[in-house]
């Protein structure tokens, strides 16, 4: 090969590879990137409205549940309204039996427990210790009570293995309060300040 005939190889290959950059980046559709932790802090930032009333109604359970642990949802619903009012979330905090409540600046919070599951007391591991999972789980619907409309719907979950736990038991009867409170540290954050 003569020099000639190299340089007009070198030419012809770099001709040959910007085309195919090009037709590559032609037919590519590009697409912005979106942060999946910006969709999900956006959906638990705080309400644009501000409450000045917060409405707990009763929580809801099926009996079918309520029978294994019957004070838990009770419980459960004391301690999120104790959290709320030990925390001065709103000026104004009660509960109701069912909302009919039409005004403008009242939020309400409707909880539904829809799973209350205790560890097995015939089942024990070889420290003596209860065998199996622990769980009580709640849906928590936000509504305006001025429009109805639904703003946030959320599900809380504590699922605690009674294996793990040092006292057979004790994870039990903890479950209605740790559920409690965590439903109040999500309306506490979702509700503004005055």
């Amino acid at each position: 090969m003569t020099p000639k005939t190299i340089n007009h190889n070198k030419i012809f290959l770099f001709i040959l590879i910007y085309l195919c950059i090009f037709f590559t980046m032609s037919c590519a559709k590009l697409t912005a990137v979106k942060s999946v932790e910006d969709a999900s802090f956006r959906k638990d930032a705080p309400l644009e409205k501000i409450y000045t009333k917060i409405i707990i109604q009763r929580f809801e359970v099926d009996q079918d549940l309520e029978r294994d642990f019957p004070d838990a949802t009770v419980i459960c619903e004391s301690t999120a309204m104790n959290e709320l009012l030990k925390n001065n979330v709103a000026p104004k905090i009660e509960k109701a039996r069912l909302s009919t409540s039409r005004e403008a600046a009242a939020l309400i919070v409707k909880t539904r427990i829809t799973t209350l599951k205790l560890a097995s007391s015939s089942a024990r591991g070889l420290s003596g210790a209860f065998m199996g999972n622990s769980e009580m789980a709640a849906s928590v619907r936000l509504v305006d009570a001025g429009t109805r409309k639904t703003l946030r719907e959320k599900n809380f979950s504590t699922n605690k293995s009674s294996a793990t736990a040092s006292s057979g038991g004790n994870s039990d009867s903890s479950m209605p309060y740790d559920l409690g409170k965590m439903i109040a540290e999500y309306i506490a954050e979702t509700v503004r300040r005055n």
